[in-house]
């Protein structure tokens, strides 16, 4: 047979807990409260020293973080104490490898962009080379024309100037 589930006796003792943190914050006056909630020293909660004062033992402190019952009720009363929630710490690892992705996006932006850059300069480049190109091969073919039609002259009998 299983056995009962531990989770509503902790939420009883939690809400009871809180319930009492809660009196004492709002006791304080107001601009001049400060957090109730045992908080670590970067404004987080502190689980365990909140699992450690409800009485879980510490392989129980995992139900604070895992179970949704719990964490929210948690998190309500730090959120009304300015303290960062359960689940800050992952919050961070993922805001950080969020930064260090858009990071290497951007890099690659750039990257790609002067890459763009240097690619379009190439084509200018060639574009102007073949423009020039292109020049030549109508004064090579003008200068063509006026060879042969000298040479059909100098065929037909007639005297030519050449002309260099």
């Amino acid at each position: 047979m299983a056995r009962p589930s531990i989770i509503p006796a902790v939420k009883e003792r939690l809400e009871a807990y809180l319930d009492e943190l809660e009196t004492a914050y709002q006791s304080q006056p107001d601009g001049k409260r400060i957090a109730t909630l045992p908080a670590t020293n970067d404004g987080k909660v502190n689980v365990r020293a909140l699992a450690h004062a409800i009485g879980l033992k510490q392989t129980q402190e995992k139900y604070l973080f895992e179970r949704d019952e719990l964490t929210s009720l948690i998190n309500l009363v730090a959120e009304g104490q300015a303290l960062l929630p359960i689940g800050a710490r992952t919050l961070e690892v993922a805001d950080k490898a969020l930064k260090e992705r858009l990071a290497q996006q951007a890099k690659a932006a750039r990257e790609d962009a002067q890459a763009a850059a240097e690619a379009r300069a190439a084509e200018q480049r060639l574009l102007e080379e073949l423009g020039a190109a292109l020049t030549e091969i109508e004064t090579l073919k003008a200068e063509n024309t006026r060879l042969n039609a000298q040479l059909e002259l100098i065929h037909a009998g007639m005297y030519v100037q050449l002309i260099p």
